[in-house]
Parts: structure tokens; C-alpha cells; sequence
């Protein structure tokens, strides 16, 4: 079985994107690192360790970075995901299960040293935990099989004109993980935002009744709300990427030479994609360009379906 651990700040989406991959007989988690992003760390990982102790997860749960590089503390304040990052559902305190005693920065080398190069990672929030064990393991990238990332945008931004969230937290880490010689591949909003889910597979999902499936459901009503108050809607930006990971032909993609841009009112955090190849670079990392959108919809509520 392929190796993964998921690095994530989980709101909403990372929340599905995880039981998702916990329906996935394909690969092996070995861990949950966190990060600040959708909401700050600490309601971040108490997400990720309640949900393993409420869906019987086995896998250790690390806290990460609850700063990115530079500019302080970065949060989202908007209430896109609600106020712990799980929108309006409660799921039991974790009891049994506790913190793994690594950071995740360290927690990531070592799965990396272990799996003698065969170690993927799902990054679906900024990229600080990524950049700093590159930072102080320096064989680290070298260990690291592939990296699937939800972030950025060759066309447009949701947080500036040009930037999207993850990567306008923390351009410096992005840019790092970019330099770092990692294979990659970006799943973006230029895909993400056509992935959007049906009131037809919340009833789906509520129907086949086990708790990962309900839980879904109930996040993804809360996203419907969201939507018709005038939020974001029902989409998957995270549970896309573990989709190019595992279920590939539901994308098309394109490879560019990239960079990050980590200056400029309107620019910090926009991801540059070199698409004509002026600048005659070796492209560094494969985007997705397009989506089959019933397609991944499909193969989502039947993961999430078979998460146990």
C-alpha cells in the first residue's frame, strides 16, 4: 500500500477530504499533522484528534506550526468554516486518544527516514510544517516520494485578485516546498471551484447512515447554508486533491515551471505559472487544469461511504 501522511488545517473540506481518505483501501495513513489555517492550530488539531477518536482512527496526530514565517498570525476570521472549523457540528471530545509527543515538522522526518523514500504527502493548508522540515532536515525533500497539494491557482485568487488562501498565508513556505526539488502536484481553485457537491449526495450520504457518511452529510449542509447566505458553496477543494492522488483520471493536467510570489500588495501568495515557458525552465510542478466534475463527485460519496 502506498504511504501517506496528511498534513491539513482542517475546516470543513479537510474534514471530508480525511474521510475520504480513510475510504481509501489504496493507501496506508501513517499520521494528521496540523497547521494553522482554516482556524488556528489548536482548534485545527482537537478536529483531527476528536475525529479519530470519534471514527476510530488508529494514527498518531501531531501538532504543527501555529505561525506561518512571517507576518504574524494568520487565521481566517471570516467564518467560512465556523468557529472551531467544523462549521455548526459537535463531535465528542477525544477521551482516549492524545497528542503524538512529535511536532509535526519532526513526525514528518521520521515517516520520511522510515519509508526510505516510498512517503507521500496530502497537503491541504499552508505549507509552514512542510517548509520548516526542509529547513532542518535538509535530506528530507530528498525522502519524499511525491507531494499532492490543494493550494494556489494559475488564474485568479480568493483572498487577493492574484493569491489563494493556503499559499497567502504562507508564501514563504510555499516557496520553499516549490524550491525544494519535491515532485508536485497542485490541485487549485482553478479546478477546485468547479467541485462542487448536490443536495442529491447529501441525501445519499445521510442515507447510508454510518458515522462517517452522516457526519459528511452534516458538514456539507452547513456549507449548503453557508451558500445561501451568500457564502462560499458546497466545495471540495481538499478532498480534490486527494483525489489527483488516488483517483487521477477524474483530472486533466498540465506541467509548468512555478514560483511564488512573497511581495506586493496585490501579488503576496500568487503562484506563477511560467504557461508559454518564457523564462525556458524545467517545469518543477504538474497542475490540474480540468475536471470531470460528476465523475469525482461519484468516487467522493463512495469513499466516504466505505471510511471506517
Amino acid at each position: 500500500m502506498r504511504k501517506f501522511v496528511i498534513d491539513c488545517d482542517t475546516g470543513t473540506d479537510d474534514a471530508i477530504a480525511l474521510m475520504a481518505a480513510f475510504g481509501c483501501e489504496e493507501i496506508e495513513i501513517l499520521g494528521i499533522t496540523s497547521v494553522n489555517g482554516n482556524v488556528n492550530e489548536d482548534n485545527v488539531s482537537r478536529n483531527n484528534l476528536n475525529m479519530c477518536e470519534y471514527l476510530g482512527w488508529e494514527v498518531p496526530v501531531c501538532r504543527g506550526a501555529a505561525y506561518p514565517f512571517t507576518m504574524g498570525f494568520r487565521n481566517s476570521s471570516d467564518q467560512t468554516h465556523g468557529k472551531t472549523g467544523l462549521g455548526s457540528v459537535v463531535i465528542p471530545e477525544a477521551v482516549s486518544h492524545t497528542f503524538d509527543r512529535r511536532i509535526s515538522s519532526r513526525f514528518l522526518y521520521e515517516k520520511a527516514v522510515e519509508c526510505q523514500g516510498e512517503l507521500e504527502l496530502l497537503v491541504t493548508g499552508p505549507m509552514t510544517n512542510i517548509a520548516a522540515a526542509i529547513i532542518q532536515y535538509p535530506d528530507f525533500a530528498k525522502l519524499i516520494k511525491h507531494l499532492w497539494f490543494m493550494g494556489g491557482a494559475v488564474y485568479g485568487g480568493n483572498v487577493l485578485p492574484t493569491a489563494e488562501f493556503n499559499i497567502w498565508v504562507d508564501p514563504e513556505a510555499a516557496l520553499t516546498v516549490f524550491s525544494s526539488g519535491i515532485p508536485l502536484t497542485m490541485v487549485g481553485l482553478d479546478v477546485t471551484l468547479k467541485a462542487i457537491m448536490t443536495r442529491e449526495d447529501i441525501e445519499e450520504l445521510r442515507a447510508n447512515g454510518s458515522k462517517a457518511a452522516v457526519l459528511t452529510a452534516d458538514l456539507l449542509e452547513f456549507m449548503e447554508k453557508r451558500f445561501a447566505r451568500g457564502g462560499e458553496d458546497i466545495i471540495m477543494h481538499d478532498a480534490l486533491a486527494l483525489a489527483a492522488a488516488v483517483y487521477p483520471e477524474c483530472l486533466q493536467y498540465r506541467d509548468y515551471w512555478m514560483d511564488v510570489e512573497t511581495r506586493g500588495d496585490y501579488t503576496r501568495g500568487h503562484t506563477y505559472a511560467d504557461v508559454r515557458n518564457k523564462l525556458n525552465r524545467q517545469p518543477n510542478v504538474r497542475v490540474a487544469t480540468e475536471i470531470d466534475v460528476p465523475a469525482f463527485r461519484r468516487w467522493l460519496v463512495d469513499k466516504i461511504c466505505l471510511c471506517k
